[in-house]
């Protein structure tokens, strides 16, 4: 049986009937009459396809929105109480303790070997002693909890990954730098730096030397 239907799916230069032993002009007719019948179909078609890639823009720019309101939520969180308050109290105490810090650091950048180890234990026990001292134990793991959600948020695509970087990156580095050799007696670093990693990704090969702390900011980043 035939199915004229189904003209669209034959060649315009091979058309039947008539046109088979037509000239130009019988052709041009074909092809004509072909569009002519199709073109609700072929206008379809085409309506359906914009209207999908709209969607999928908008849907896109939706998206992108929510990240962006998600990641200032997260923002937002950071300044207010606990995590806000936790991270002051955490960059007044090693603000008292500044100076003593540098001069640490300043002699383990001039020494190496054995001497260089010896400086480290001495280094280790001044980061333990001022946590404990300052009862910044609680506060610190307020803050690392913080990073846990955000980088959550950021690994599963709720937040916006390049405002969370832009924002908490380096404070988030210098966090646990600060903190180290603390981290390494009551926490999982590894654990740690793959959160922190998340929010701030290291370039391949980055290593961040334990033995560099940044200072804590004196305020929220």
């Amino acid at each position: 049986m035939r199915q004229p239907n189904l003209n669209i799916l034959r060649p315009w230069w091979r058309p039947e009937g008539a046109c088979r032993e037509g000239g130009f002009g019988s052709r041009w007719q074909h092809r004509r009459q072909v569009l002519l019948d199709h073109f609700g179909l072929v206008a379809g078609l085409l309506l359906l396809a914009c209207a999908l890639l709209w969607a999928a823009v908008e849907h896109s720019r939706h998206v992108a929105e929510l990240r962006v309101a998600e990641t200032n939520r997260h923002i937002a969180a950071f300044h207010d109480a606990p995590v806000g308050e936790a991270w002051q109290r955490v960059a007044d105490a090693w603000q008292t303790r500044q100076a003593a810090q540098r001069a640490l650091l300043r002699r383990l950048a001039s020494v190496s070997g054995a001497a260089l180890h010896a400086e480290l234990r001495i280094y280790r026990a001044f980061v333990i002693d001022t946590v404990v001292e300052h009862r910044l134990a609680r506060d610190i793991d307020t803050v690392i909890r913080f990073y846990r959600r955000l980088a959550a948020c950021v690994r599963i695509g709720s937040c916006d990954a390049r405002l969370a970087a832009g924002r908490f990156g380096s404070a988030a580095w210098s966090f646990r730098n600060q903190h180290y050799y603390w981290l390494l007696d009551e926490y999982e670093v590894d654990e740690i730096d793959a959160v922190i990693d998340v929010i701030a990704p290291r370039a391949l090969g980055d290593v961040i030397a334990p033995r560099a702390p940044g200072m804590v900011a004196a305020g929220p980043p």
